[in-house]
């Protein structure tokens, strides 16, 4: 037979769905306040900052992090691109293309973006494990959705059972030296802020090279992270974001219960880290540690539903379209991230890493982040897509759309079988 060509592309402006743009952009801001005291401090304190910054302000600031931001807006940009995952690939179907044609490019040239950024910018890219885990959803594109449910439920009970088998070995006569946690080790934390803070362009390199080998293992959170994007390929083929209006009163419904429960969970998350030294085991920290993920999804929840609702009111909505632009050029948005703020801290400009701690991180989060919103509205309303976004659909097409508004962007051909 014949094989007939199809136009298949980036979906165009009139085709996306605004409130996931809003929703993205907003994540984005989660995520420079939850990476932040890793932009100013190393990797291995990320868990226990306050052990280089102990002062009352700071712990107060963290246990804020902790409470309303760590975890939750990780946690609604994975469930956004499991969403992102469903979209393409109901309308490649829609319009007759091969999805398998097009979309392991697009998670190969994700993965490639990863390896850099991790590599020669900041070691804790999240790229490279969104890659992995779109690989892994690629299995699920046929399923059903009974099928999709089990395993997000099965994937999200996986670290509760597994937390739960090492805390009752941990208490058993089976009890081995190597399950005791470790003490931060000071004396490792000074040196590598020493690097940052003093070194040259050569030592920050190959202390960055060091950090992400060392980060590497960090990749396993790829299969945890399936299930969020099975949560979000889930609601998309359910129409919830299609039709918000008819699901209101649900939204009411999980914006009442996950947001006071996600909060509670949280707080006493947020306490017990804040109290419980490091390098200890004990109930509290182990209640602290198994409750941490799911009270996070609890939450965002709870963010997720409550910004519906604000969106759907038309008084209100206009204040929250600013972060639609985010959204748009969330790519761009997130490395650009990294390399201000590293940029900032390090060496070569004000050399502050590890000099600040939670409390002034705030500043900048709040300015840069104020800076994206209005360059992002500036660049959009000359540019149809940000830079990597255009990169990023370049390499995944085949062919490079055109960035300015006022010229027709070409669009890509490719064959597929009837």
């Amino acid at each position: 037979m014949e094989q007939q060509s199809q136009f298949v592309g980036p979906a165009s402006l009139s085709e996306r769905v605004l409130f996931i743009d809003v929703l993205r952009g907003m994540a984005l801001f989660g995520i420079l306040a939850a990476n932040m005291r890793a932009f100013f401090a190393p990797l291995d304190a990320y868990g226990h900052i306050g052990v280089l910054f102990p002062g009352r302000a700071d712990v107060l600031a963290q246990a804020f992090i902790t409470a309303l931001i760590q975890g939750k807006f990780i946690s609604i940009f994975s469930f956004l691109f499991g969403m992102g995952f469903a979209i393409q690939m109901s309308r490649a179907e829609a319009r007759g293309a091969r999805f398998m044609g097009f979309y392991p490019r697009r998670l190969l040239a994700l993965g490639l973006f990863g390896v850099i950024h991790g590599i020669l910018i900041w070691a804790g890219d999240i790229l490279l494990t969104y890659a992995i885990s779109g690989a892994i959803l690629l299995l699920f594109r046929k399923r059903q959705q009974k099928t999709l449910l089990w395993w997000v439920g099965g994937l999200f009970a996986l670290p509760i059972v597994a937390s739960s088998v090492f805390l009752g070995l941990y208490f058993s006569r089976f009890h081995r030296a190597w399950m005791d946690p470790k003490p931060p080790d000071m004396k490792e934390l000074y040196r590598v802020i020493d690097v940052y803070a003093h070194g040259t362009v050569r030592r920050i390199l190959a202390q960055n090279w060091v950090e992400w080998k060392r980060e590497l293992p960090a990749e396993g959170f790829a299969v945890y992270a399936v299930a969020l994007f099975l949560l979000g390929m889930w609601v998309w083929r359910a129409g919830i974001v299609q039709r918000l209006d008819e699901y209101k009163p649900v939204l009411k419904r999980v914006c009442a219960w996950c947001i006071p429960v996600g909060l509670i969970v949280s707080v006493y998350e947020a306490t017990v880290w804040a109290v419980v030294p490091p390098g200890t085991v004990s109930l509290w920290g182990w209640f602290a540690g198994i409750l941490w993920l799911p009270g996070s999804h609890t939450l965002a929840a709870g963010y997720m539903s409550g910004l519906a609702l604000i969106f759907l009111n038309e008084d209100w909505r206009r204040y929250l379209l600013p972060f639609a632009a985010v959204g748009r050029t969330a790519l761009t948005n997130y490395l650009l991230q990294s390399v201000l703020c590293t940029l900032f801290f390090y060496h070569c400009t004000t050399g502050l890493y590890g000099r600040i701690g939670p409390a002034m991180g705030l500043v900048p989060t709040v300015i840069l982040f104020g800076a994206q919103i209005a360059a992002s509205n500036w660049w959009l309303k000359r540019y149809c897509f940000g830079p990597m976004e255009w990169l990023w659909r370049g390499m995944t097409y085949g062919k490079f759309p055109s960035m300015r508004k006022e010229e027709v962007a070409p669009v890509v051909e490719a064959a597929a079988l009837p």
